[in-house]
């Protein structure tokens, strides 16, 4: 995941049959400190990266 990538997140604490996933613009991500910072609804929202995904990517980024 880079800067700019849309991705899907939730924040559900435990993991149930139906998760409600967001979607939000990456701003930060950093691989060792697994945690991605995501523009959702005007906030800056920290998740931790197992509960982020990849939704899409500019097809000039890849």
């Amino acid at each position: 995941m880079k800067a700019g990538d849309i991705v899907r997140f939730h924040t559900e604490h435990r993991m149930t049959e139906k998760i409600d996933w967001k979607l939000g613009l990456l701003i930060e991500y950093h691989t060792w400190e697994k945690i991605a910072r995501i523009l959702y609804k005007g906030e800056i929202v920290t998740v931790r990266a197992e509960k982020t995904q990849l939704a899409f990517r500019n097809p000039e980024e890849i």
